[in-house]
């Protein structure tokens, strides 16, 4: 058996003799280096192709070393400014831990490993077909589903496959809590791209001026004709088009569908209020999930029928307390922070958290429920921009250095939402202030 293993590791060192002969003439490595390279190998091939010896680790070491190896190569090359030795040392690391699967394909730190290079590579093929394999041995974990969905929607920008890719995944890990909250933000983020890329193209600006160029009663001046528009991006558009992620054609024709009006998520919180009987907790991750997009038009509605799950559901002290810090996180959602309706909203806010009962079994929803003055800015040393502007203006710090009040006319809203921070123990807020 030793005899056999020596054999093969012989094998495998032998195919590298001639790409350090080619390090040694172009003078990329010193003899000393060459000869510590070949050491390192020989010590590596010994261990892996020993019976019974070699673990997961020792080939995940190995093609970590190939990797430092070939990322030093090619920065001494670029120094050197040395051409010609492209011995394509990630075909070294492929063998490596395509050997180290062989024997340990129950091994999921490896295959992220293996997956990771092919990502970085651009191995797409290798990629594919890692991935199909890896998900039929490990069909349970749910953290593969989600990073195979996550490389379509965000390297090749396919989100047809990215979605398919979750789907199935919740059909082996349905009852996974973070698989559920997962899909509904792969939703959110392609719903909030679509909506930046179709401000950058324009088309709500050029609707809403095409709306104003119209009278009251629908029609066009007498002297005026409709001609289409002619923008720059229609001028552009066979340029670098496949290069986007989502195309255009793709955006304008999403104007109308579902998917921008929040259909997608929606269905995703309903079907997961009824695979988890309809917990509290699991709307909460969903709600908190939604609550953090808030550029995206159809997130309030998205919100609303998640807080609309909860009212449905057992009333249950803690049911009732989740659902009111929801409700809580709900008024000051998509609120800009610098318009005096904020203030009103926090009152609202306020008015909802006091609700929340303070014994002991509630303790951690109420401390976490606080959390939604994260949204207010640090008052401390921010007096110059939000003091309630005094009777002289020349002794406003406000005005004597030139700044506008964030909230102007609300000084008094002010000191109040401060003593609130105060009271509820906000540790950015001083309590001598």
């Amino acid at each position: 058996m030793a005899a056999a293993a020596s054999d093969k590791a012989r094998f495998f060192l032998e195919q590298s003799v001639p790409e350090l002969q080619a390090f040694k003439e172009k003078g990329i490595f010193t003899p000393s280096e060459i000869a510590a390279i070949a050491s390192k190998r020989s010590s590596f091939e010994h261990r892996i192709n020993m019976a019974g010896v070699p673990k997961p680790t020792d080939f995940a070491r190995y093609a970590s070393y190939e990797m430092n190896l070939d990322l030093l190569r090619k920065k001494r090359c670029k120094r050197m400014g040395v051409r010609g030795t492209n011995f394509a040392g990630h075909k070294r690391v492929f063998g490596v831990l395509e050997r180290g699967l062989q024997k340990f394909p129950g091994d999921l730190g490896l295959w992220m490993q293996y997956l990771e290079f092919c990502r970085d590579e651009r191995a797409n093929s290798k990629l594919a077909k890692g991935i199909t394999k890896v998900l039929r041995l490990h069909p349970t974990k749910w953290e593969l589903w989600v990073w195979a969905a996550r490389y379509y929607f965000d390297v090749q920008g396919d989100m047809a496959l990215a979605r398919s890719y979750m789907q199935r995944g919740l059909r082996f890990c349905e009852k996974e809590k973070e698989m559920w909250v997962q899909y509904l933000r792969l939703e959110m983020v392609y719903i909030a791209k679509v909506n930046a890329r179709r401000k950058i193209l324009g088309l709500d600006e050029e609707k809403k001026d095409l709306e104003e160029e119209i009278d009251k009663d629908g029609f066009l001046e007498a002297d005026e004709i409709a001609l289409p528009s002619i923008t720059a991006a229609d001028l552009d558009a066979g340029r670098n088009k496949t290069s986007l992620a989502i195309d255009d054609a793709t955006i304008k024709s999403l104007a109308k569908s579902p998917a921008l009006s929040g259909a997608i998520p929606m269905a995703i919180a309903e079907a997961a209020a009824k695979t988890f009987n309809g917990s509290a907790a699991i709307l909460e991750d969903l709600f908190d999930c939604v609550a953090a997009f808030n550029d995206v038009p159809c997130t309030p509605k998205i919100l609303q029928q998640i807080l609309e799950g909860m009212s449905t559901q057992s009333r249950q002290a803690q049911s009732d307390a989740i659902r009111t810090a929801c409700e809580a996180r709900f008024e000051v959602a998509g609120v800009d922070i610098e318009s005096p309706e904020f203030i009103r909203a926090f009152q609202r806010a306020r008015a909802k958290l006091n609700a929340i009962p303070r014994d002991s079994s509630e303790s951690r929803i109420t401390a976490e429920s606080r959390m939604l003055l994260v949204t207010i800015p640090r008052l401390n040393g921010k007096d110059d921009v939000v003091e309630e502007p005094s009777a002289d203006p020349g002794t406003s710090p406000s005005v004597q250095n030139g700044d506008r009040p964030i909230w102007p006319n609300h000084g008094s809203d002010l000191r109040e939402l401060r003593d609130v921070c105060s009271s509820i123990g906000d540790p950015r807020v001083n309590s001598d202030q």
